[in-house]
């Protein structure tokens, strides 16, 4: 289980970076969110919560990260997608492009900080 924690925080590390990277890339080609993007961005999702989901059971049955903080950065990587949903939803698809962009970096960039709390 601990295995499949470990290769889920990679594999979201690298989806999330690509799909921040290709939607910066289609935003300053003039693109605005479509539903390639925002699927990738749903996937993206799905892995975070299966990442939390795997995460959770590790916490009840087994070894626990040596810093809690570990748990604060898979918090906010599960819930920051929803929460900027609600703000974007609203704006315009070109704008909703870049935010959708920038927080998928963001995710990949907390990604790479609960590995590096894991311990």
């Amino acid at each position: 289980m601990l295995l499949f924690h470990d290769r889920l925080a990679t594999s979201v590390l690298l989806f999330m970076f690509a799909v921040g990277l290709w939607g910066l890339f289609t935003y300053m080609k003039g693109g605005i969110l479509e539903g390639s993007i925002g699927g990738a961005l749903m996937i993206g999702q799905v892995l975070i919560i299966v990442q939390g989901l795997f995460g959770l059971a590790l916490y009840i049955k087994g070894p626990r990260p040596s810093d809690p903080v570990h748990i604060l950065y898979g918090i906010t990587a599960a819930i920051v997608m929803p929460f900027v949903y609600t703000y974007a939803r609203d704006r315009n698809p070109r704008q909703s492009l870049l935010i959708f962009s920038l927080i998928a970096l963001f995710i990949g960039g907390l990604a790479i900080r609960g590995m590096t709390t894991a311990g």
